[in-house]
C-alpha cells in the first residue's frame, strides 16, 4: 500500500529539486566563452610567426601551437573555463618564442657589428702601419 504524502512534503521535495537544477544549470553558463583571450592566443602566435620564432624558439612556438589547438577545442565542447586557460597559456608560450626570438635575432646583429668593428681596427691599424 502506498503511503500518501503531505501535499507541503511534496511541495518542498519539488521546491528544493527545482532549486538544486536551477543552479547546476546557471553554474554551467556563468563562464562566459573566451573570445578576448582566444583571439590574443591567436595574434600572439602570428606575430610569434612573422619574427620567425619557429627557427628561433620551436619548442615554444609547439607549445603555443598546442594549447591553442586545445583551447579551441575545449571551447567548442563549451569547457570554457578550460578553454580560458588554455588559450592565456597559448598567448603567453607565443610571447615567449617572440621575446626568445627577438633576442636570437639582436645576439646575431650584435655579434655583426663587433665583426665589423673589429675589421674596422684592423683598417685603421693597417692604414696607420702598425
Amino acid at each position: 500500500m502506498m503511503k500518501k504524502t503531505k501535499p507541503r512534503l511534496r511541495w518542498l521535495e519539488a521546491s528544493a529539486i527545482m532549486a538544486i537544477a536551477s543552479i547546476s544549470v546557471t553554474s554551467c553558463s556563468s563562464v562566459p566563452k573566451p573570445v578576448a583571450e582566444l583571439s590574443a592566443a591567436n595574434t600572439a602566435l602570428t606575430s610569434a610567426e612573422s619574427k620567425e620564432a619557429t627557427q628561433y624558439a620551436p619548442v615554444a612556438m609547439d607549445r603555443a601551437k598546442e594549447k591553442l589547438k586545445r583551447a579551441n577545442q575545449a571551447a567548442s565542447k563549451e569547457q570554457y573555463a578550460e578553454a580560458r586557460r588554455l588559450a592565456e597559456e597559448a598567448q603567453a608560450d607565443a610571447e615567449l618564442a617572440q621575446a626568445l626570438a627577438d633576442k636570437a635575432q639582436a645576439e646575431t646583429a650584435v655579434r655583426e657589428l663587433e665583426s665589423s668593428i673589429q675589421i674596422l681596427r684592423e683598417e685603421i691599424r693597417r692604414a696607420r702601419g702598425y
